[in-house]
């Protein structure tokens, strides 16, 4: 037998290839593993060995929250005593000010100050200030002139997580006063929750695990992941097992709702013939059945619009005995404490504040709208993202509704969102106090997604 014979006879043989499959979907990835603080405290403290202090180094921190100034101090005393400068924190009590930190610091023996006002803006954890060397010559009497060197501004920012926005949320104690307190004003602060690898079609929110918190669940065009109040992904779910549906859309669109006793997911792409109920069981999502019509909210279920990115103009809410019908599509449907807010794709809505009453019309609402109860008194705000088509930047508002029409007033609160469009909003419950956090669905310009938190700020 040849050679050449022997060969094809021996590749004849051999098993065949196994079939490529294709590979899985990239997984959702979070904000940066190294957390903000610690990431600003590596950055200033950069900027401070580079000025060649000499030890000890005073630190005096100002803004903010003291339980974010604590942390952000301790972290850069941290970095700063590594490097041998042997730095002391110096307490607000003692010096309320930057320029009373000064006379401290010469006073308990500091050859160099670092002066810094922390905040959280547009994201951002941000620390600005000075370093300056504090030894005074024996022989300028009573005078105190700063030595020439070293010296250096300082203003470095990181992207803010969760973890810094909470810090820098925390209320300061109350003393009780007998007399009514006036409402506080709103403020937002905000920050990176979690990164998708695709834009997000729906948002959910609601306690899955039983710990007392919400989880924020988002619905992509072929999976569900879900997030932790951290922003760590808990689980996710591919949807490519069920069958494709007739008429999917263009973009990403679906709806998604937790379902209660017990918490389940309700989950439904336009990608796919039918939604899904899922559980979150064991750190996984397991699906338990089909879904015919579409999961518009717990109590609430509608339908598509064949190859349109909305819902069809009747809402069946509860049992299906109450509907709800209105003269166009629908983009987004809300519902919080008995009021209802259904968004049209022109921007224009319909409020109810009851079912059973007839809608308030509003307009200038976008996509990205929601009712939730921000401030813990029992009346759900209207929250709403920019009306126009491509906005640069979009934003957020925040209205109440407890007149009879919302945005006919002043809203409570306004402001830019990263770059993006926001096409969905939700609030969580995202450290079971009575206040509601917020969350955007953004559809960044690389075609990934991201969820931006909003979390209510100490006056």
């Amino acid at each position: 037998m040849s050679r050449a014979l022997a060969a094809a006879l021996l590749l004849a043989a051999l098993p065949a290839p196994a079939a490529q499959t294709p590979a899985p979907p990239p997984a959702a990835t979070t904000a940066p593993a190294t957390p903000a603080l610690e990431r600003l405290a590596q950055a200033v403290a950069t900027d401070v060995r580079a000025m060649k202090p000499e030890a000890p180094v005073a630190l005096h921190l100002s803004g903010a929250t003291p339980e974010l100034r604590r942390a952000f101090g301790t972290l850069l005393a941290s970095r700063l005593a590594s490097a041998g400068l042997a730095p002391f924190v110096l307490e607000m009590l003692e010096a309320p000010s930057p320029e009373a930190a000064e006379t401290l610091a010469r006073e308990q023996g500091a050859r160099a100050l670092v002066r810094l006002s922390l905040s959280v803006e547009a994201g951002e954890l941000r620390a600005r200030g000075d370093a300056f060397g504090t030894w005074v010559n024996f022989w300028s009497g009573r005078t105190a002139p700063r030595a020439p060197s070293p010296a250096a501004a300082i203003a470095q920012a990181v992207e803010a997580d969760a973890a810094a926005l909470a810090l820098a949320a925390v209320e300061p104690p109350r003393t009780p006063t007998p007399a009514p307190e006036e409402p506080r004003p709103l403020r937002l602060l905000g920050a990176v929750l979690a990164r998708l690898p695709s834009p997000p079609a729906a948002l959910a929110a609601g306690d899955l695990d039983g710990d007392g918190k919400d989880e924020v669940a988002v619905l992509t065009a072929h999976a569900v992941h879900v997030f932790t109040a951290e922003g760590s992904l808990l689980a996710e779910r591919s949807l490519d097992m069920l069958p494709p549906g007739p008429a999917p859309t263009r973009e990403p669109f679906g709806a998604l709702a937790v379902l209660s006793g017990p918490p389940r997911l309700a989950a439904w792409s336009t990608r796919f013939a039918h939604g899904e109920v899922l559980t979150l069981e064991n750190g996984a999502l397991r699906g338990v059945s089909r879904i015919e019509a579409v999961p518009l909210g717990p109590d609430a279920r509608g339908s598509f619009v064949p190859g349109q990115t909305a819902f069809a103009p009747e809402v069946r809410l509860g049992t299906g005995e109450q509907r709800l019908a209105v003269t166009s599509r629908i983009t987004t449907f809300s519902a919080a404490n008995s009021r209802v807010l259904l968004v049209h794709p022109d921007g224009s809505a319909s409020f109810f504040s009851q079912p059973s009453v007839a809608p308030v019309p509003l307009s200038g609402l976008g996509a990205g709208s929601a009712l939730g109860d921000l401030d813990g008194d029992g009346t759900p705000e209207l929250l709403t993202t920019s009306p126009e088509l491509q906005p640069s930047p979009d934003a957020l508002r925040v209205f109440k509704t407890n007149g009879s029409e919302p945005t006919a007033h002043e809203p409570l609160w306004q402001g830019s969102l990263p770059s993006g469009r926001a096409l969905s909003v939700v609030t969580a419950n995202l450290d079971g106090d009575k206040r509601r956090e917020v969350v955007v669905g953004l559809t960044k310009p690389d075609g990934t997604g991201e969820l931006f938190l909003l979390r209510q700020g100490a006056p």
